[in-house]
């Protein structure tokens, strides 16, 4: 085209099953996934790319979907419906004569025939009847490029609601509604010893809902956790690879690839929860929620060889 390059990719996707077993009804499912991505890179001095893509995606229930709080299996559950479109572009670009991509993306969900779901501890519990709708929106920006010569760093922020209307109840969070997060991943290395290198790597994200009891009505417990915060830590030295070459009586010949390190996950030891454990009081018959931390500070060491 004279404007630029336009690509496309049509698809369809089918999925037909059966559930049947005993003192349960044998009933058989198909479904059809139609799906399109067309991508404009225009005739401009600048390293674009655009990109459009929608489609109806189905996703067959498995095992555990089809079985309600109570342990029943319910064979006729449906496929849960979603049309998406999303909208996203890459730019590619030098910046201190070095290479770097930015990439945006903005997208829409609209969810149907959706088994919902709540979290009890870390188990999960289906509705097993496909009662609610739902949809999710959201962007994400992410930077990525050469910070520091001969390396690869990148930064990225979004944000994204997801909410859920169970039997024209209204809308409440669905259980990975996160909203905001931010991630950094920074390398860098001593210019005098490049071998030695460090990675340092932030994640921050606002707290997910925090489950409810079983049984319990969702719509009454819409707590969220705390928000989760990490930061962890790299330093390792290379002694061979693909760029270094010995002699035939160096001991390090016989290495393709061969570094030492170590790592500090959760360097300054943030108490991040993942879910809620309920507990009842007996005399209040109040349920109250506890949360379950996720691994606190963790040293790992680290070697790696391969011959």
């Amino acid at each position: 085209m004279k404007f630029g390059n336009l690509y496309y990719n049509i698809g369809i996707r089918a999925h037909h099953w059966i559930v049947s077993g005993r003192n349960v009804e044998k009933v058989s499912h198909t479904i059809l996934s139609p799906r399109a991505q067309i991508a404009l890179k225009p005739n401009w001095k600048k390293d674009i790319l655009f990109r459009l893509s929608t489609g109806l995606y189905q996703q067959p229930p498995f095992y555990r979907e089809l079985r309600d709080s109570t342990g029943k299996i319910n064979p006729n559950v449906k496929a849960q419906k979603s049309f998406h479109a999303v909208a996203s572009n890459e730019y590619s670009f030098l910046l201190w004569e070095r290479p770097f991509s930015l990439t945006s993306e903005a997208y829409y969900k609209k969810l149907t025939q959706v088994n919902s779901y709540t979290l009890e501890d870390v188990r999960i519990r289906y509705s097993a009847n496909n009662n609610a709708e739902a949809y999710v929106y959201g962007a994400e920006v992410r930077l990525n490029g050469a910070f520091v010569p001969g390396t690869e760093s990148w930064i990225s922020l979004g944000y994204m609601e997801t909410k859920e209307n169970r039997n024209n109840q209204g809308y409440i969070s669905r259980p990975t509604d996160q909203r905001f997060k931010m991630g950094i991943l920074f390398q860098d290395y001593i210019p005098n010893i490049p071998d030695l290198k460090m990675y340092l790597n932030l994640v921050y994200n606002t707290g997910v809902p925090g489950g409810s009891p079983s049984y319990a009505d969702p719509y009454i417990f819409q707590n969220r956790l705390r928000d989760y915060k990490r930061a962890d830590l790299g330093i390792s030295y290379i002694f061979a690879d693909k760029n270094k070459t010995f002699d035939k009586d160096h001991w390090l010949n016989a290495f393709k690839n061969l570094s030492v390190g170590f790592e500090i996950f959760n360097m300054f030891n943030n108490q991040n929860s993942i879910t809620n454990t309920w507990v009842r009081d007996i005399d209040s018959k109040n349920e109250y929620a506890v949360p379950n931390y996720l691994t606190s500070r963790v040293l790992n060491l680290r070697l790696q060889m391969r011959l």
